[in-house]
């Protein structure tokens, strides 16, 4: 039996990228500090658990033991290419960077709260070698990240875990159904395109939060970002291995410039994804220099070329923070389903608004730009709806309502004609929780209050382009999230109705992934043409004339043109 540990913390490794980057660039392993489970463990921490099962060989790799010298069997002494082949090694890696990554965004400058997960088991599990295949995914029915390998174009073996990219990015996945479990559902094809940029960015965040990268990202610049290096290239060694081509590394790139304007038409979610990772890699490159320029104006007397990448070093660390922050403590702010960019880009605003009423360093001037210039029409605020729901609040004690889902429903029950809630929607209440941020500076912004709500309504699909659909019905989510400060002032509200423009939107999604043969009938159900259910991308339900969409985790990640 394992002896417990309490409050110990263990030497973690990990690579700071992947192989690729690791053997072109030096950047082989770091070390870093981890709590974990206790002596004669494997990698087990608070957070997540290595069980490395190899479904293809129906084999349990034997996990790697945590000695009494707080380090793990084995790797001690390795390094190099033995090191990244030594099954032990890609373990630790990817056991690593889960519980570092969710460290960095449970951090009170970020979400300062516990990331929940949607299987509803207390640890994340992650499978380093769960078999033979170009991929990697997160599923929620098994609760777990599954990460895979493949022969590359040189014939070395390209193992998934060891990517940090990749590894961050399907984490990436799992925090955001954690957090928003309704993403996940088939509603838009920003919404998918969100869930992917939220892994893209998360990737972003962890892998700057490491010196070595950070060093290499400024290598042919001390002043600034260049548009592409090895933190704005994701997953390099993926992309070079499935295009074949050492030079093509990476598989998308933040650096890029695409707009709304350029998706119109477009349904396929990485694509949408790019917009949101370029908007991210912007505010990046710009509290860069600015941030610098502030840190070097407090230096005294003549400045070393040494102490000049110091400042430039420190500043990326500090940008990479600030730009971690504010992308994703706006989730709060943000619909419990089908979000769209528009309302993201306002919840940036608002929720960076009530944090800083002074915008000291012009960051909302600057996303204002980004998103004009991205084609990102930001909703007006509505003033007179916020007095409105402030009048309503008089005499109600936000404490009370906001401490259980009972409460909070009540509430909204009393009140759903100024929610807009139809009275014969059956409608619950999916989330209340409070926050308590403070800045890296040590400054502590209002505490907020949360309520998330959800109804759904029926959508009939009728017509030839449905095919095997047709004359079946789909659930529109709608619903709408309230944030509330603990003196009971109303801070922000956002709305999903249902609206015949939503409506319209809906059926043109799905018509479309059943003409490019992404959805699958599991009942029996023929005529719709698309592939078998266990091979397409969307898996079709069809009981009592409803259709239940649900997403196949194993293909998620598995088109045309590589993307993951």
């Amino acid at each position: 039996m394992a002896k417990q540990l309490k409050d110990v913390k263990v030497r973690g490794r990990f690579l700071p990228k992947d192989p690729l980057v690791a053997r072109r660039d030096g950047l082989w392993a770091v070390d870093c500090k981890l709590k974990a489970g206790g002596v004669d463990s494997g990698p087990t921490g608070p957070r997540a658990v290595v069980v490395d099962y190899n479904a293809d060989l129906d084999v349990r790799f034997a996990p790697v033991r945590l000695q009494k010298n707080l380090e793990f069997e084995g790797l001690a002494r390795l390094s190099g290419e033995k090191l990244l082949n030594d099954v032990r090694f890609h373990q630790v890696n990817v056991w690593t960077i889960v519980e570092r990554t969710l460290a960095m965004i449970e951090d009170e400058s970020v979400l300062a709260r516990t990331i929940p997960w949607a299987s509803q088991l207390g640890r994340l599990i992650l499978i380093p070698h769960a078999g033979y295949m170009d991929n990697a995914f997160y599923s929620r029915d098994t609760g777990a990240l599954h990460f895979f390998y493949f022969e590359g174009h040189d014939g070395r073996p390209v193992y998934t875990c060891l990517h940090h990219d990749i590894v961050a990015h399907e984490l990436g996945h799992a925090v955001l159904d954690g957090l928003k479990p309704y993403y996940n559902e088939v509603c838009s094809a920003q919404t998918a395109g969100f869930h992917e940029y939220f892994g893209d960015a998360l990737a972003m965040m962890a892998s700057l939060n490491t010196r070595e990268v950070a060093l290499q990202a400024l290598r042919n610049s001390k002043s600034k970002l260049a548009p592409k290096n090895i933190v704005s290239a994701i997953a390099s060694e993926f992309g070079a291995a499935i295009r074949g081509m050492e030079e093509e590394d990476y598989l998308r790139g933040a650096w890029n410039n695409r707009t709304m304007s350029d998706l119109a038409g477009t349904y396929e979610e990485h694509d949408w994804s790019e917009v949101l990772t370029g908007i991210y890699y912007d505010l990046l490159e710009y509290l860069h220099p600015k941030i610098r320029r502030d840190l070097e104006k407090a230096h005294v007397g003549a400045m070393s070329a040494g102490q000049s990448r110091y400042y430039s070093v420190r500043a990326l660390y500090r940008a990479a923070s600030m730009t971690a922050a504010v992308m994703f403590r706006a989730l709060d702010y943000c619909p419990p389903a089908d979000l769209r960019y528009d309302e993201y880009a306002r919840a940036l605003l608002k929720a960076d608004a009530t944090a800083y009423p002074i915008d000291a360093m012009g960051i909302r001037a600057k996303l204002r730009t980004i998103f004009k210039d991205r084609k990102i029409k930001v909703p007006e605020e509505d003033a007179k709806r916020s007095v409105q729901i402030q009048l309503e609040l008089r005499g109600v004690d936000v404490q009370v309502i906001a401490s259980t889902h009972a409460d909070a429903y009540r509430f909204l029950d009393a009140r759903r004609a100024l929610f807009c809630i139809p009275y014969d929607a059956n409608f619950q209440v999916i989330n209340v929780y409070r926050t308590n941020k403070v800045s890296k500076d040590g400054y502590r912004p209002p505490r907020e209050h949360i309520i998330e709500f959800l109804w759904e309504e029926d959508v009939l699909l009728e017509g030839k382009r449905f095919r095997g659909l047709s004359g079946s019905s789909m659930p529109l989510y709608c619903g709408g999230t309230l944030v509330f400060d603990t003196n009971g002032n109303f801070l922000h509200e956002v709305a999903v109705p249902a609206t015949d423009q939503r409506r319209k939107e809906l059926k043109n999604y799905i018509a479309y992934l059943v003409r490019e043969g992404q959805l699958g009938v599991l009942d029996g159900v023929r005529g719709i043409g698309a592939p078998r259910g266990s091979e397409s991308r969307i898996h079709a339900t069809i009981e009592g004339g409803r259709v239940r969409l649900r997403r196949n985790a194993a293909m998620r990640h598995r088109c045309a043109h590589g993307d993951l």
